[in-house]
């Protein structure tokens, strides 16, 4: 079993004439956290729009991780995460 989860506002880029961070760079970010570093990803973070249609400077991401009893999403929930240096804003993912 694996949850999945939205983070919002997470730095798409630092120029507006710049391409969006790519799936390793949003990884190499992400892992920075201590409570996400521990987990097995299952699901690579990557945007959850299309690169080509993100034209703000904040996007959103989605990843997903082993967790057998649900107890990994509860605690990531309730964690202050961040990404390039500024925080983000962690749900469950809904389908």
């Amino acid at each position: 079993p694996w949850s999945k989860i939205i983070l919002s506002g997470v730095f798409a880029h630092t120029h507006r004439d710049e391409p969006v961070y790519t799936g390793e760079t949003l990884r190499e970010a992400l892992l920075r956290n201590p409570a996400i570093s521990r987990l097995n990803i299952t699901q690579n973070p990557r945007w959850v729009h299309l690169s080509e249609f993100i034209d703000g400077f904040k996007s959103s991401i989605s990843f997903a991780f082993e967790d057998p009893d649900g107890s990994n999403l509860k605690s990531l929930l309730k964690t202050n995460l961040f990404m390039f240096g500024a925080p983000v804003c962690a749900k469950r993912w809904v389908e």
